[in-house]
């Protein structure tokens, strides 16, 4: 915690010595844009904002989490998955997938194609993870449980969902991050709420301050996100060890 404080008046003070020496209206003093943080904030504005954004955001990744997984176990796991399935999701990573926002505006509509698109990307480093781990679970584990009788149920439960929990948690952790700039991205093609929405139209209105508030609160609350999964995963690799 004490890094991260540095890090910041680090940061805050070379940004004031640049505004102070470079005298430019788009960078603006670091008092200005904490005033206008905080007046957004406390009049509700960039509050309400961030409720859509997190809404957009939190609801993308749960629906990448469930789809990801199981069709990463599927890809793994299941003789037609891993010989068909696998290679789509492996084949169609490399798409830049942002590009998809104008034809997911025409099929979903304009709330559903921004998360669509913000689902779509978030899912594969999720599948990815989950078919990769799930491909290192110890056989001879799994082995035991089918000498014992067990099910695949059994070897799900008490095999491969725990092998892939740690592969999980980091996927999640990068496409959580990813979720976050593809959310700017697909809130300031379509200005319908959101700090994405609230950057874009600062901009438009040379805003500076108002553009580097919105930001900050955008990376906040990516970092924060960030931060709560990777403590969440290593609490969870430090109790399996």
């Amino acid at each position: 915690m004490g890094y991260i404080i540095i890090a910041l008046m680090l940061v805050s003070t070379l940004w004031e010595l640049i505004a102070l020496t470079t005298v430019k209206p788009y960078v603006p003093r670091v008092e200005s844009i904490l005033s206008k943080l905080y007046i957004e904030l406390s009049q509700g504005r960039l509050l309400e904002d961030l409720m859509i954004t997190m809404r957009r955001v939190l609801l993308s990744i749960l629906l990448a989490l469930i789809s990801g997984v199981v069709l990463g176990l599927i890809s793994a796991r299941v003789s037609l998955g891993y010989k068909i399935l696998r290679p789509v999701i492996l084949a169609t990573y490399p798409i830049p997938h942002v590009t998809l926002i104008p034809i997911l505006l025409w099929i979903l509509g304009v709330e559903y194609s921004k998360i669509g698109v913000i689902s779509l990307i978030v899912f594969y480093p999720i599948a990815i993870s989950t078919m990769e781990w799930s491909l290192r679970t110890p056989r001879d584990y799994e082995y035991l449980i089918e000498t014992m009788g067990g099910s695949f149920y059994h070897k799900l439960r008490y095999v491969i969902i725990p092998s892939i929990i740690p592969g999980l948690l980091t996927g999640l952790r990068i496409a959580t991050s990813t979720a976050y700039a593809v959310v700017f991205i697909a809130e300031s093609f379509v200005l319908t709420g959101g700090v994405g929405a609230y950057i874009e139209e600062s901009w438009h209105r040379l805003d500076y301050a108002g553009v580097y508030a919105g930001v900050i609160l955008l990376s906040a609350t990516g970092i924060a996100t960030y931060t709560i999964i990777w403590l969440i995963e290593n609490a969870y690799r430090r109790r399996i060890e």
